[in-house]
């Protein structure tokens, strides 16, 4: 995959060009065409706004095959899912959507201890991250373990347990969705109060409070 450049902070878009040496199992481009697409960092979600099918010139005749021929061979339905393994590669960009939550220690849950009103209010807004972040084609519990360095068994249970005063899940376990209460929301900037920056990260970022499948 080629990528205009190696600048993908806050809001910056590049562009990708993806062809059939990409193929992986994830998608499927015939020979002759190529995909570009467009990109945004929006607080580590990768936004694909720009997408473009195109014949790829032959070098020997310099004439473009049609495009018809093989377009219903492409198989993109996993892109985003692609994108994100490849921007996520140490040897490519390296990109980490978890650097753009709030700076806050949720090494209680690694150790085992009982976690405070604090720490499921950041935890049920990690979890809203997560689900906004991480494509859908995803299992977000695997990301989620890596982040806090427990098991997916382990994520699944700390979803069950957060207090319901603290966080609202909706749908099943399995299925993304639910938001922070208000109070939760009140304990967050209460912590942050004399840290500016997490403050104003959370007032701003819309990935931290909520998620729903249906918008």
């Amino acid at each position: 995959m080629e990528i205009s450049s190696k600048n993908f902070g806050l809001n910056e878009s590049i562009d990708l060009i993806i062809n059939s040496n990409d193929n992986d199992g994830l998608i499927y481009i015939p020979i002759e065409l190529q995909v570009k697409c467009e990109v945004t960092n929006n607080y580590g979600k990768i936004i694909t706004s720009k997408i473009h099918i195109e014949t790829i010139e032959d070098e020997i005749s310099l004439k473009k095959n049609s495009i018809g021929d093989r377009v219903d061979q492409i198989d993109i339905k996993n892109l985003d899912r692609f994108i994100f393994k490849q921007l996520n590669d140490p040897s490519s960009l390296n990109h980490d959507p978890f650097s753009y939550f709030l700076n806050y220690d949720l090494s209680t849950f690694e150790k085992g201890r009982r976690p405070s009103e604090i720490d499921w209010a950041i935890f049920g807004s990690l979890y809203c991250f997560a689900c906004h972040v991480v494509p859908k084609s995803i299992n977000i519990f695997l990301p989620l373990g890596k982040y806090l360095r427990v098991s997916e068994e382990n994520i699944k249970k700390f979803i069950k347990k957060i207090p319901e005063e603290i966080y609202r899940k909706s749908g099943t376990l399995d299925e993304r969705g639910g938001d922070l209460s208000l109070y939760a929301e009140d304990l967050i900037k209460a912590h942050f109060s004399k840290k500016n920056e997490d403050l104003e990260l959370f007032e701003s970022n819309p990935y931290l409070k909520f998620y729903s499948e249906m918008g």
